[in-house]
């Protein structure tokens, strides 16, 4: 089985910077025509020239993933203009509030349950009456570690990152009969501009943490969607990768 996209069609959510642009930088790589979303119209248009530069395809896809209209509008457009639509990656995410739960407020919480969690829906219900009716789709969620062992002072990204592995499972069992697999990815700790709002002091113990004793570049996590992506994993539905350096091996 191949590990090449030629003739695929993406769609990426959140891919102006951080993960979501590693991953498709990637999908491009490897022959994906690429739809390239973020909330900020210049961020996607860098990545779409990045793309071209290399010599692979994108397109600009700026917009929010809460906005069910607009979704259904995209989607109409990707397959209008480029035929069809193969890969949805879910990636979009807001800034946390990164304070303990008890001082944390119920509009702090919109922020991870909002975007990091009903847009992963929005999105994926935008997308899945196309793929059902071509009876062929790979829809990879990115969640995180965080998901699979919780962290502190991050309640609400945790449960938000906790709820995508869940809803992939949910998914991938009803789709089990039909031509779409569904996973997650859930990375740890990655060369990302969210890094930038820590200190030294704490990305120090957080490398202290990961038995690699560093932290992944985003374009690692891409390669695991890409593997997700291609025909070799036809196999494999409702399951959730950890690619963090063995952070939360078990």
């Amino acid at each position: 089985m191949s590990l090449r996209l030629e003739g695929s069609v993406g769609l990426v959510t959140g891919a102006g910077q951080g993960i979501g642009r590693g991953v498709a930088r990637v999908l491009a790589r490897e022959g994906c025509d690429v739809w390239v979303n973020d909330l900020d119209a210049a961020r996607a248009q860098l990545v779409v020239d990045e793309i071209a530069g290399a010599g692979g395809k994108a397109h600009a896809a700026p917009g929010s993933v809460l906005e069910q209209g607009w979704l259904d509008r995209l989607v109409a457009e990707i397959v209008s203009t480029s035929g069809h639509l193969d890969i949805l990656v879910n990636n979009a995410v807001a800034p946390s509030v990164n304070v303990p739960f008890a001082q944390s407020r119920p509009e702090d919480w919109e922020q991870d349950l909002g975007v990091g969690l009903r847009g992963y829906l929005l999105v994926t219900r935008a997308v899945i009456n196309h793929m059902l009716e071509r009876d062929h789709g790979r829809i990879i969620s990115i969640s995180s570690s965080a998901g699979k062992v919780g962290s502190p002072n991050l309640a609400a990204y945790s449960a938000a990152k906790g709820a995508i592995i869940a809803f992939t499972k949910a998914l991938a069992r009803e789709l089990a009969g039909t031509g779409v697999r569904v996973n997650t990815v859930a990375p740890g700790a990655a060369n990302t501009p969210m890094q930038d709002r820590l200190t030294e002091e704490f990305k120090a113990h957080m490398r202290s943490t990961i038995p690699l004793g560093r932290y992944a570049e985003p374009e690692e996590l891409g390669e695991m969607v890409a593997f997700l992506a291609s025909d070799a994993a036809d196999y494999i539905t409702g399951q959730t990768f950890s690619v963090d350096g063995g952070r939360t091996m078990q």
